[in-house]
């Protein structure tokens, strides 16, 4: 049994044909989905994709490459929804961003900490985005966590990356983090060396589908489906059980209770 807690079933090409991919992941042992928001616009289909289905649950949030397009009050009025469990995925990327260009490391710096702050006034979880090829977006993504968030209330650091200073300081703050396919891959030692630091109980499992495709389907788009091969990854490199992470996700997300019990009924 697992659940996904970061998926893109409103995102090209899954959104066309999302409900055959959902299907698809559910006879793959897949109870249950969170559909991961990156603008106004998508964050309004993981809505209308949650609400038809009772096995998804959506977030809503602008991503730091969409932040000059965010509307703060339009995600707020977003997130009255019922289906909504968490604000996100918002952050910083500065990846491919130059030094020189502060006027948009700042923008996004702006726009994560109002988000962050919604989520706190809504009493949700955020789902975190971070990515840098240096240190910055990661020292600054802490800067403006503590000086913002509740300490102790969760939050989820997606698709694990960065210092292991950060990682660590991040747990203290309340940080759950997030495990997708990239934990497969040949060089991914740096990304076992950070979970090893990681307490079992704050462990998630996600896929980011369509992107990050686990190890034998590298080149291929990423299908929900495909979390299965994440999943053996993630329990054999830390010795993790499936039964531990569902608990950790229900523990963040209780919306997923019920269907842990009884999962869901497979719609077409």
């Amino acid at each position: 049994m697992i659940i996904d807690t970061h998926c893109h079933y409103n995102l090209e090409p899954l959104y066309e044909s999302w409900q055959k991919h959902w299907k698809k992941a559910q006879e793959n042992d897949i109870v249950g989905s969170v559909v991961v928001g990156t603008s106004a616009e998508t964050s309004k289909r993981s809505i209308e994709i949650s609400e038809s289905q009772p096995g998804l649950f959506a977030a809503v949030g602008v991503h730091p490459s969409e932040i000059s397009q965010l509307n703060l009050g339009a995600i707020k009025e977003l997130a009255k929804s019922d289906k909504v469990v968490a604000i996100g995925e918002i952050g910083l990327d500065y990846f491919r961003l130059k030094k020189s260009d502060r006027e948009t490391r700042n923008q996004q710096r702006i726009g994560f900490r109002t988000q962050l702050e919604l989520a706190v006034e809504l009493n949700l979880p955020a789902i975190i985005h971070v990515r840098d090829q240096s240190k910055g977006a990661y020292w600054d993504v802490l800067d403006i966590l503590k000086s913002t968030w509740k300490s102790g209330s969760p939050f989820i650091l997606h698709c694990i990356s960065g210092p292991a200073e950060y990682v660590s300081e991040a747990i203290k703050l309340g940080a759950y983090i997030g495990v997708a396919g990239n934990v497969g891959y040949p060089n991914s030692g740096p990304i076992r060396e950070l979970l090893a630091q990681v307490p079992k109980e704050r462990i998630l499992l996600e896929t980011d589908a369509p992107f990050l495709p686990p190890q034998t389907h590298r080149g291929k788009t990423c299908e929900p489906w495909m979390i299965k091969e994440t999943s053996w990854h993630l329990t054999h490199a830390i010795g993790i059980t499936s039964e531990e992470i569902i608990a950790n996700t229900t523990k963040i997300f209780p919306q997923f209770q019920p269907y842990q019990a009884n999962p869901v009924t497979i719609k077409k």
